[in-house]
């Protein structure tokens, strides 16, 4: 498993395939994420880690 944001999405995904984790569950954050404010940050690292629950327990990303 692994965490990117969604401007490194496509890469990635190409990077798993090519080391032969074509199935690699990816946490995707929103990207850019260096100019939001401390709030939003927190709401995209909640997201994130219920994201990454979802993702290690077999449960669909909500």
């Amino acid at each position: 498993m692994t965490i990117c944001s969604t401007a490194f999405l496509t890469l990635g995904t190409a990077q798993a395939r090519a080391l032969g984790y074509p199935a690699l569950p990816i946490a995707v954050m929103p990207h850019p994420f260096g100019n939001r404010t401390r709030q939003e940050v927190r709401q995209i690292a909640e997201q994130c880690v219920d994201d990454i629950v979802n993702l290690v327990s077999g449960a669909p990303a909500l």
